[in-house]
């Protein structure tokens, strides 16, 4: 392999390519201790090495992104590839913190549910998570541990709307119908329930 371009990213780093490919991004020092120059041909020794450092320096990266904020193995990957990490590369870290407990798609679903089944539809809560990357059979195992009682939270939901927005009247009816009809409410449930709190 060729290193066809070192590429100056900022003030901090470089961006290296082998062979006319881009490859990742690397700071001043690290091409410094790795002793690399443009045109210099890479052996199999020099490129293990390389790829070692990246790995550990995607594990602290990994491991600095979870220390502030939960998520799910998806996010976790999306974050390591926007650092221009090589995908192997990325794949390792994520499977390192993975291998310690630090990502976890079904807890991570636990813990969402508790935050928000009191504000959010089924519907709204699978397709917010499934954006994230969580998959369709992790969503059922952990939603057979609950008992959602979407009923309940509808209404819950309509009587702060109305607290916040004002009384259900005719002139407002399609609006208050519209609001919680994107959120994924059951369209029946939430006629009756705006009939029930609709001003005579």
């Amino acid at each position: 392999m060729i290193i066809t371009k070192l590429d100056k990213v900022g003030t901090k780093q470089v961006r290296l390519f082998f062979d006319e490919e881009k490859y990742c991004l690397l700071y001043y020092n690290e091409i410094r201790r790795l002793g690399f120059h443009e045109q210099d041909e890479i052996g199999q020794e020099e490129f293990e090495e390389l790829n070692k450092l990246l790995l550990h320096r995607a594990k602290l990266k990994a491991m600095s992104l979870l220390k502030y904020q939960d998520r799910t193995k998806k996010e976790l990957k999306e974050r390591l590839m926007r650092a221009e990490f090589p995908e192997f590369i990325t794949e390792g870290a994520v499977a390192y913190v993975e291998s310690f407990g630090y990502i976890n798609d079904e807890e991570y679903v636990r813990r969402y549910m508790e935050y928000k089944s009191g504000s959010k539809s089924k519907i709204q809560i699978k397709m917010d998570l499934r954006k994230k990357g969580i998959t369709a059979e992790t969503l059922e195992r952990v939603f057979e541990e609950y008992e959602y009682e979407e009923d309940d939270i509808l209404e819950e939901q309509v009587k702060k709307r109305i607290r916040q927005k004002g009384s259900v009247t005719k002139e407002n009816f399609q609006k208050y119908y519209g609001y919680f009809a994107r959120k994924g409410f059951n369209s029946g449930k939430i006629l009756d329930l705006l009939r029930k709190y609709m001003e005579d």
